[in-house]
């Protein structure tokens, strides 16, 4: 989506499960993402860099210091800017200028707008990030709180997103302008760190069960972990048992790649697929089962839109998402859900 940084604009990620909003500056540098050596600035992948200082001044003796699952990670300085997105501007937003990055990036997007809770920022004192640890993080308040507390728009954002980009649509302050079917609510999940810290980290919730059928398979899992809802990640990742038994029910079945993800014929067809909410079920789209856009050249494989977690992390990425609505509610720590009628 495009953000204003200041006075410019420019393509990131909104990604609700990141907390930390970032922009890539023009002297950053690349390294590789395994071996940590130096690398060309375009092979991190990112579209137009930043140029200049934080807009609204930096923040002495703080950094950001933040590693994904992907295996990326990233340092840079904090500062204030600015921040419009869907012409609502949060001002003087806590953001961070990255100057150091192991990343993989898409060509387009230069930054990362992070729409998670507070629990999850990742600031530090000091200026040297091998120095950070749990000693020295700074939690601070993240886009969606500083848009609340300036009194901008509530705090309330959502997504209707889709596999055709002209109808994918984020709002903030309210929902987007598509027709939606009955909602169903659910409480935010707190976490524990492994430090006993108890708090609002994720978009966790509750799943009853999940339920897929195919012309000669009915299946249903019961009893299921608590689940992140991710907009920064492309595919489901459910327990193993679970993905494999879903891949499995695929037209032919899917083939296992590595201990993450699975391929299928591009033209396969996939199970019907449903995740009981708050008693509800929602309804994964067949569109959104397949992902064509991970077919290498001269290849009939992609990617099956369901993968398993190797950490206790089960997510329910652009899968899920996808052809609903999805509304985070930040100030009732609630989450809602439709189908998308339109």
């Amino acid at each position: 989506m495009q953000v204003g940084i200041g006075a410019e604009k420019y393509y990131m990620i909104p990604d609700t499960g990141s907390s930390d909003t970032w922009i890539i500056s023009d002297r950053f540098k690349c390294l590789d993402t395994y071996y940590g050596q130096d690398m060309p600035q375009e092979d991190c992948g990112f579209g137009p860099l930043f140029k200049g200082d934080f807009p609204d001044g930096k923040i002495n003796d703080q950094n950001l210091n933040i590693s994904y699952l992907s295996g990326d990670y990233l340092n840079g300085h904090m500062g204030f800017a600015n921040i419009t997105v869907a012409n609502v501007t949060i001002p003087k937003q806590q953001l961070a200028l990255v100057n150091v990055a192991a990343f993989g990036g898409n060509g387009v997007s230069s930054g990362l707008l992070g729409l998670g809770l507070k629990g999850l920022t990742t600031a530090f004192t000091g200026n040297d990030p091998h120095n950070d640890s749990i000693d020295n993080l700074v939690n601070y308040s993240p886009l969606v709180e500083t848009m609340s507390t300036s009194e901008v728009a509530d705090p309330i954002f959502s997504f209707a997103m889709s596999r055709e980009e002209n109808l994918s649509f984020i709002a903030f302050g309210g929902v987007p302008p598509v027709k939606a079917g009955e909602y169903t609510t659910v409480p935010i999940q707190k976490g524990t760190t492994t430090a006993g810290r108890t708090d609002y980290f994720y978009y966790t919730i509750a799943i009853d069960s999940i339920s897929w059928n195919s012309s000669t398979i009915n299946q249903t899992a019961t009893n299921l972990p608590n689940m992140l809802v991710d907009s920064g990640t492309a595919i489901n990742l459910f327990p193993g048992i679970v993905a494999e038994a879903i891949n499995n029910a695929y037209t032919p079945p899917g083939q296992q790649e590595d201990n993450m993800v699975w391929s299928v014929p591009c033209d396969a067809t996939p199970p019907t697929l449903e995740v009981v909410i708050g008693g509800k079920a929602i309804r994964t789209h067949p569109s959104s089962m397949v992902l064509p856009e991970t077919a290498s050249e001269d290849s009939s494989r992609c990617l099956s839109g369901i993968g398993a977690s190797q950490t206790s992390s089960y997510v329910l990425g652009h899968t899920f998402m996808q052809e609903i609505v999805a509304v985070f509610d930040v100030s009732d720590k609630e989450l809602k859900f439709a189908q998308r009628l339109d």
